[in-house]
């Protein structure tokens, strides 16, 4: 057999392995003459077992406590000191301002490979004032051949780290892989890789590593954060949320809404879209989503009354009025805002919810002839059985799009009700009532398969149902969410213990939190209305999706591996592989946990 054939067959195995769960065990013979404090990744043998409940936790506080000095409370966990494999360890220093220092120790033993990490680190400066500690312990490793760092890596970079002829101080933890590949499109860079080890290790490497390497090590870890008084185990470098309290509910709102308050600039724009990564601002922005964001943050400042948040968002309603025009439909005198020469139906719909929940949320009426007017344009364009018949049109002439977008009508039902709300005025239940029976016949006439897990409407149901009920709004309610908790990851349908609660493949921030929204309209419906098995399925989906949310936002342990990790706490990933931050990303996460 070749050495590729060779080389391929072991990639086989060692994917079959992580695709069921297991993780890697090396396996390899041990050479004799390698002292426990000169160990390289080829002479680990046995495989690190899998920690016991609670011991990932005591042996992150274990090692914050050594490097505070804190000999009582550094317990090193009782069933792990009797462990004499030769083992690898990684502790890896943060200051929360992106100062990140790493040192590895190895010895015959867990608790001698760790104390040598730790040995190591307390001679860097950083161990006098970090912040946040994580601990990799190298779990396995697998030898391989032929590296060639101008291809792509044979291995899933977020699950498994690369040691280059098998040196530890060569090592790159998965997560830095992570943050490497992002940095290139999915290529590394050797320049940039060096550089990383020379910036952040305790003890830099005495040799770069190169292009080609002979050998290399795959290896994958047992991962755990500390924050000096609490500790949790990690997957794929964040937090598993297998369980949680209100209060992590809380903490993880209280994140998002700093992110997006500090994200308004002087003049009420938003940092659209933001690289954590590398610190920095892309330029694109989305008027609809900026609606959106204002309609979040004022949910959440209903919740938590931060001035800042308030003081953000009116900054942010005042770069959306400056977007409105003024214009005629039908003769009528409407106002729409105008983005990039296009009027679109969501961007009225969202600017109406803006609007709306500042009213709702402060009780001044300052806006109310500003949401009449957005609101009359959606009635003008608006056809007698209730269809939406302008999605997008060119201003100043009008011209009308083709485009039809799957959310805007739900997204002005919506808004239509929560002018209802406000204003008591008929005009509005009514077009919300006529737009939802349209809705709901055409989506009657599509697979289960094919109908779009539309939350805005289902917000748009669960109001308008209350004023005006109808069978078919309740059933309809229902339907979709049937469609939306079959669609979701859950662990019985999927090996990957992260993916539980999202939705797509991988899993989506955007897509995992709008449909939580729509569940959670949902479920209040079949609460109020007696369906108490639906209600039971629709919580327990909801539940599941939270754990996903807080998991993708960027917590410490992730801030911890960006270049401002304080600008970057709260934002929220596109994915488990993407570290970009959109508003919408943040907005959806705030909207679906406020509402659970």
């Amino acid at each position: 057999m070749n050495t590729n054939k060779k080389r391929t067959l072991l990639l086989v195995v060692v994917f079959a392995m992580a695709a069921a769960g297991w993780f890697l065990g090396g396996g390899l013979h041990r050479s004799e003459a390698q002292t426990a404090t000169v160990l390289g990744f080829a002479e680990l043998g046995k495989p690190l077992p899998d920690l016991k409940t609670g011991e990932a936790e005591a042996l992150g506080l274990y090692a914050a406590a050594r490097l505070k000095g804190d000999s009582a409370g550094a317990v090193f966990p009782k069933r792990l000191r009797n462990d004499a494999e030769p083992r690898i360890c990684f502790v890896t220093l943060s200051d929360g301002k992106g100062t990140r220092k790493v040192a590895s120790g190895t010895g015959q033993g867990l608790l001698k490979a760790l104390d040598q990490a730790l040995q190591a680190m307390m001679q860097d400066p950083l161990s006098k004032r970090f912040r946040w500690i994580k601990v990799d312990l190298v779990k396995g490793a697998q030898m391989l051949k032929d590296l060639d760092l101008e291809k792509p890596l044979p291995f899933e970079a977020s699950l498994f780290g690369l040691a280059p002829q098998g040196r530890v101080d060569q090592a790159l933890l998965p997560e830095e892989l992570s943050l490497l590949l992002a940095q290139r499109a999915g290529k590394l860079s050797l320049d940039r890789a060096n550089a990383l080890l020379n910036e952040t290790r305790a003890f830099p490497p005495t040799r770069k590593i190169e292009r080609r390497s002979a050998n290399f090590a795959v290896f994958n870890t047992i991962s755990v954060f500390s924050d000096g008084s609490e500790a949790w185990p990690l997957f794929r470098g964040k937090r598993l949320w297998q369980t949680y309290t209100e209060k992590d509910v809380v903490q993880g709102l209280s994140w998002a809404g700093k992110y997006l308050a500090r994200s308004v600039r002087k003049d009420g724009s938003f940092v659209y879209l933001y690289d954590p990564i590398l610190d920095r601002k892309i330029s694109d922005y989305n008027l609809v989503r900026h609606a959106g964001a204002i309609f979040a943050m004022l949910e959440l400042y209903r919740r938590n009354r931060d001035p800042e948040l308030l003081s953000a968002a009116e900054r942010a309603i005042g770069y959306l009025l400056r977007q409105v025009r003024e214009g005629k439909v039908q003769g009528r005198i409407v106002k729409f805002p105008v983005e990039d020469g296009k009027v679109k139906l969501g961007g009225n719909a969202l600017a109406v919810l803006a609007l709306a929940e500042y009213e709702r949320a402060t009780g001044e009426r300052r806006y109310r002839e500003q949401m009449r007017a957005l609101g009359d344009w959606i009635l003008a364009t608006q056809a007698p059985d209730g269809r939406f018949t302008v999605h997008m049109q060119r201003h100043p002439d009008g011209k009308v799009s083709k485009f039809q977008s799957e959310y805007y009508p739900g997204e002005a039902i919506f808004a239509l009700m929560r002018l209802y709300g406000l204003t008591g005025e008929m005009k509005w239940l009514d077009a919300a009532d006529a737009g939802a029976r349209y809705q709901l016949k055409a989506f009657a006439k599509l697979d289960d398969a094919k109908l779009p897990h539309d939350h805005w409407l289902l917000y748009g149901l669960n109001e308008l149902h209350r004023k005006r009920p109808r069978p078919e709004f309740l059933e309809g309610a229902m339907r979709f969410a049937q469609v939306i908790i079959q669609a979701q990851h859950t662990r019985a349908n999927q090996s990957q213990p992260d993916w539980d609660g999202g939705f797509y493949k991988p899993p989506r921030s955007a897509p995992t939190a709008t449909r939580m929204e729509g569940l959670n309209s949902a479920y209040a419906l079949a609460r109020d209305f007696g369906l108490r098995r639906e209600a039971k399925l629709i919580r327990e989906s909801i539940e599941r999706g939270t754990a996903f949310l807080l998991g993708i936002q960027i917590g410490p342990e992730t801030a911890m591996y960006c270049k401002n990790p304080e600008k970057s706490l709260g934002g929220v990933r596109e994915s488990l592989t993407n570290f970009l931050v959109r508003i919408d990303y943040v907005q959806h996460m705030i909207s679906a946990m406020v509402n659970k």
